[in-house]
């Protein structure tokens, strides 16, 4: 399909503002993201904090853990989003077992224990890929409308359904796991583009949460939508952040964690009155969130700090800084089978493996 860059570029910035400030110490110059170094590096500090360094392709953006066969799916986005594969790795071996081709920019995965398969946005291609983690082969490719730019997906375990942001035509699409057909499309309101980003499922009220990042003068939103009747049923907004980015729902305490990327903090979500319950300091660069059913705690990386942060969800505080853990840390994905976390690097093609 034609890939519409005037529509995509408001969520390409995201991607440029994310990055831009660390460029130089990657040795990035002009167009090429790709960096000077050999593979595999999870980090130049000289003590490392994680016990494992996995080298994946270029430019590793989003990771998630496949409960069914104790594996982590990466997404490679590759250079100006040229990459179009998947990389699975073992949590036995903490080794590269298979790399995957899907479409053109892969930028989020979702696991759905339902049908154990993997959803794949492909940014620049308008795509889903839907990878059997049985086989773990590309199974059927869901094209989404013309424009398109997928930029996540999250699972509805009440409804066996995917739900996927699409950061460019303002929309959340609802796919089906059964049929990985397009089933209903959920237009999010405002003129100017309120590019919807991270997706999580609440399975305690059945609802969806969707991050606006803000961009172009839009608002710092998260919109609400029931899945029995895919529509929005409330909107809510976070104030004193900027840049809604990656959102993780902790069914401990029934509370949604947003990463706001270009503020130095977390907003929380109440899920039974959907306000702001708590705005936490973290490091700068906050982008991806993970929820540790073991600890009960949720994890933040936090891209322009090297560091992930650990806040306690019984009293919404950070409760450890987990330094030299990665550089360029983005994606983050908890493994239950062996209550570790895996942590993509993005600038150095690599996984780290810490135990918290």
């Amino acid at each position: 399909m034609k890939f519409n860059l005037k529509n995509a570029s408001f969520s390409l910035l995201i991607i440029l503002t994310l990055t831009l400030s660390i460029n130089s110490v990657y040795g990035l110059t002009g167009g090429n993201l790709s960096p000077l170094r050999p593979k595999p590096v999870c980090t130049t500090i000289a003590t490392f904090a994680g016990t494992a360094c996995i080298a994946v392709r270029a430019l590793p953006i989003a990771i998630a853990f496949d409960s069914n066969k104790n594996e982590l799916f990466v997404a490679n986005y590759g250079s100006q989003g040229s990459g179009n594969t998947v990389s699975v790795i073992s949590d036995s071996t903490d080794k590269v077992i298979k790399t995957i081709t899907v479409g053109a920019g892969p930028r989020a995965l979702a696991f759905d224990p339902n049908k154990d398969e993997v959803f794949t946005d492909n940014f620049m291609g308008g795509t889903v890929s839907v990878i059997s983690d049985t086989t773990n082969k590309v199974v059927k490719t869901v094209t989404l409308p013309s424009g398109s730019c997928p930029d996540g997906v999250g699972f509805d375990s009440n409804l066996n359904e995917m739900f996927v942001a699409d950061g460019c035509l303002n929309a959340v699409y609802v796919i089906s796991d059964d049929t990985s057909t397009l089933v209903a499309t959920v237009n999010v309101p405002g003129s100017i583009p309120q590019s919807p980003t991270g997706v999580a499922f609440d399975s305690h009220n059945n609802h969806v949460y969707v991050t606006e990042t803000g961009y172009y003068g839009g608002v710092n939103n998260v919109t609400v939508i029931s899945d029995a009747t895919n529509t929005i049923t409330t909107t809510v907004t976070l104030t004193g952040t900027y840049c809604a980015f990656q959102i993780v729902f902790d069914p401990h305490n029934d509370e949604l964690y947003v990463a706001n990327c270009e503020s130095p903090n977390v907003s929380v979500i109440d899920d039974s009155t959907n306000t702001v319950a708590a705005t936490i300091t973290v490091q700068s660069d906050p982008s991806g969130v993970a929820f540790d059913s073991n600890t009960k705690d949720i994890y933040v990386t936090n891209f322009g700090s090297y560091s992930v942060s650990a806040i306690s969800d019984s009293t919404n505080t950070v409760v450890n800084t987990i330094l030299k853990v990665s550089e360029s840390p983005w994606g983050i994905a908890f493994d239950s089978n062996t209550n570790q976390l895996f942590i993509t690097n993005y600038y150095l093609n690599s996984v780290s493996v810490i135990a918290p």
